[in-house]
């Protein structure tokens, strides 16, 4: 092989190396892929009146494992939270079923928190949740770019103590 053919294969090489050593992934919410939440476990259906929506939380088998056995949320969690209108009547009343739980209407979006090893390093500490990151999806699965992730952080940020999950005792006891 001549020179400059092993010079070529050289910096082909390299470069394959560079994609697969670089550093951790910059912050922020591109981080987070949109999940196949359908195949996870539904945790919890709440019913939110005061803002006609419904909300199911869909979790990971391996993080509902280790939850239940009482262990921190490994790396690789998803947490995903699917949000419906609720249904409601022509002069605005919210539709019920027998027991009296809201009924879904249409999706309307779908946020997610994903965990990862490293994750929220570059965050400062009065914002960082952990190794969380954040992102708000639409109906079709596409990225909503102008969602207030910060407002996540915010909102997640008192629950530290909890690994930033405010339903995490629902997920160690869920079935």
């Amino acid at each position: 092989m001549g020179q400059t053919a092993m010079s070529r294969v050289f910096l082909v090489v390299l470069g394959v190396l560079l994609v697969l050593f670089e550093g951790p992934a910059t912050a922020g919410p591109d981080n987070v892929v949109f999940p196949a939440y359908q195949d996870h476990v539904v945790v919890a259906e709440i019913d939110r009146a005061d803002i006609k929506e419904v909300r199911q939380i869909y979790a990971t088998s391996e993080a509902l494992k280790m939850a239940r056995a009482g262990q921190p949320l490994p790396t690789g969690t998803v947490l995903t939270l699917v949000h419906f209108k609720a249904k409601v009547t022509p002069t605005g009343e919210l539709v019920t079923d027998p027991n009296g739980r809201l009924v879904k209407g249409d999706l309307d979006r779908i946020g997610v928190m994903e965990k990862r090893a490293g994750w929220g390093a570059e965050y400062a500490d009065d914002v960082r949740n952990g190794e969380w990151e954040y992102a708000l999806f639409r109906p079709d699965g596409a990225r909503n770019d102008q969602a207030n992730v910060k407002a996540c952080f915010q909102c997640h940020k008192p629950k530290a103590a909890q690994d930033s999950v405010f339903r995490l005792e629902e997920l160690r006891r869920s079935k």
